[in-house]
Formats: C-alpha cells, sequence, structure tokens
C-alpha cells in the first residue's frame, strides 16, 4: 500500500500524500479509482509511468 501512495507521488507531482492515500485506499476497496483529470497528452505520461512502476493503469475520456 506504501508502495502505490509513493509512486501516486513521484508520478503525479500534483498530488499531496493525503490525496495519494486517499486514491490508494478507494483503488484498494473498489478495485479502481480515478487519479487525476488532466491533458491526454499528460494523462498518457502519467499512464506509462504508473505501468512501468507495476500498477494497473487506464486512461479514459473525462465526461
Amino acid at each position: 500500500m506504501e508502495y502505490v501512495v509513493q509512486v501516486l507521488l513521484q508520478t503525479v507531482p500534483s498530488l499531496t500524500q493525503p490525496q495519494a492515500v486517499s486514491i490508494m485506499m478507494e483503488a484498494h476497496t473498489n478495485g479502481l479509482a480515478l487519479v487525476i483529470t488532466c491533458a491526454q497528452e499528460h494523462a498518457e505520461f502519467y499512464c506509462e509511468t504508473l505501468k512501468n512502476h507495476g500498477l494497473t493503469s487506464t486512461i479514459e475520456p473525462d465526461e
């Protein structure tokens, strides 16, 4: 769990520690969590970086 929080903090610089913990807990509880809503280019970078650290990540259009 701590690993996921650290990867989130390293990958998405705008996240705070409490936000990263909340995202991790949501993913742990529900099986998925929204990390960030941002421009597609940033989303692609974040998605690849999370995958490179062993986390499952997808990009979906903002509704």
